[in-house]
């Protein structure tokens, strides 16, 4: 057990703050994941059997399963991305506010909320922060503020919907819930728990908004081409109204999820032929000036372009927990968890409270990716003994505490390791401890009014 501890805090440290050995060896969260997994196989405390019954799985929870899933969802989101269409429609907003800079904190938090809901906060993130830090230096805004807006609001209403976050579709695809379902559960808690982090934020940043900033020519963004981006929503929009019918057509999740991402790459194929054909640049190439601060590559290629960005370093880093779960799961200490939730256990209240706020700080300590996939571990141990509904307000405690748990800390999830390192490259630094702050004064009560309200819909 001892070596199961050192491996998980091995692989936390490389992905909190990476670092080299021998000067040349980068080990991050994904070559850290990889070493500690070898690690353990070498000193015989995994086998080659137990790794394939981690990336496997069983009955209820199939590992490979939700990696398709969310990779999938992952291509589809970044490939509508390069389009450079929600680029343009982040800049409509800012046109929109007319320089209105309380207006503008409202909609980029509106903004960062729906595209979260029909993408990911992974790639809310990727995306509009390189955007918000652009304002800063060229409209003179405070960007504190809407980063802070940006990231909140990401991973808020992340759990919207169950393919918005890599740990949703980790519980869901585990414990078999439907689309609709988990979407009739969550809309309520999620509606709630957003409103109450806007008045918070509001709250919070109301001295350090820029009440008032200039628009400059040079921030009109262009859509590369609108056909292109037409076809691009059109499709993601088929494919969320197939996952919206998924249950009534009886079709995995994942087959329309890899239907849909193969189609993609065969638009994207297709445009980066005709682009190379007209010699035109990428999506953004009228931004000549902004390519060294958004750190564009000048590509023709829009597969490859949509390829390079997909988060692949998630892909150890998740593979390398759930080995280390099973193997905990093979010494029993997985079956001690669940015994003790269980018999602590005897109502509603009790089940959404103590799941809630044990997963919430445990996402605050080893992320919420590992802390997830250890609990929908517990949820099928034999020794996990609830009603339904008790069951019920458990899994989705866990949904709330997986989401609203990374605006608590930055280290609560991969997004906000990976916020924090845009901002260090573009040479904005914001400290654990600043973060922390706000954090401590806003998430606890976005986290209760969310439990109260999950209560409310399942009482």
């Amino acid at each position: 057990m001892i070596a199961l501890f050192a491996t998980t805090f091995f692989i936390l440290i490389a992905t909190i703050k990476p670092f080299k050995i021998y000067k040349k060896i980068n080990i991050n969260m994904a070559t850290g994941s990889l070493l500690a997994v070898a690690f353990l196989l070498a000193g015989g405390f995994v086998d080659g059997e137990l790794i394939k019954q981690g990336i496997i799985g069983n009955e209820f929870i199939r590992p490979w399963e939700i990696i398709v899933i969310f990779f999938n969802v992952a291509y589809v989101s970044v490939s509508t991305d390069v389009t450079g269409v929600f680029d343009y429609l982040a800049y409509k907003i800012v046109h929109l506010a007319k320089g209105n800079g309380l207006r503008l904190f409202l909609f980029f938090y509106i903004f960062a909320g729906l595209l979260s809901i029909f993408t990911s906060n992974d790639i809310v993130i990727l995306t509009l922060t390189p955007i918000i830090f652009y304002l800063g230096k060229h409209a003179k805004i405070n960007v504190i503020p809407l980063l802070f807006a940006e990231f909140f609001a990401a991973n808020t209403l992340s759990m919207f919907l169950y393919i918005d976050n890599p740990t949703n579709i980790m519980v869901v695809n585990s414990l078999g819930i439907g689309f609709l379902e988990y979407a009739r559960v969550m809309w309520f808690p999620t509606l709630v728990a957003a409103v109450v982090n806007f008045i918070l934020l509001r709250i919070v940043f109301r001295t350090s908004i820029t009440k008032v900033y200039k628009i400059k020519k040079l921030t009109d963004f262009h859509v590369r081409n609108w056909i292109d981006a037409f076809l691009s929503l059109t499709l993601m929009l088929i494919m969320f109204v197939s996952l919206v019918l998924s249950d009534t057509l009886q079709i995995p999740i994942w087959h329309i999820t890899l239907f849909f991402a193969g189609v993609f790459i065969v638009e994207d194929v297709c445009f980066s032929f005709y682009y190379w054909k007209r010699g035109r640049g990428i999506s953004l190439a009228q931004r000549d000036k902004r390519k060294v601060i958004l750190n564009i590559p000048d590509e023709k290629n829009e597969f490859w372009m949509a390829v390079k960005r997909i988060p692949w370093s998630i892909l150890p880093f998740v593979l390398g927990f759930f080995v280390i779960v099973q193997a905990f799961g093979d010494i029993g200490f997985v079956g001690i968890v669940a015994q003790f939730i269980s018999s602590h256990v005897s109502s509603l209240v009790t089940s959404i409270g103590l799941t809630g706020v044990v997963s919430f700080f445990m996402a605050n300590v080893i992320n919420n990716q590992p802390m997830t996939i250890f609990f929908t571990h517990v949820f099928v141990n034999e020794s996990f003994v609830m009603t339904t509904q008790q069951l019920k307000g458990s899994v989705y405690a866990l949904v709330i505490a997986s989401n609203v748990g990374a605006n608590f800390t930055i280290v609560g999830a991969l997004a906000g390791l990976m916020w924090k390192r845009i901002l260090d490259v573009k040479g904005l630094k914001i400290s654990y401890i600043d973060f922390f702050k706000k954090g401590l004064i806003i998430t606890p009560f976005v986290f209760i009014s969310a439990l109260a309200a999950l209560y409310v819909v399942l009482m």
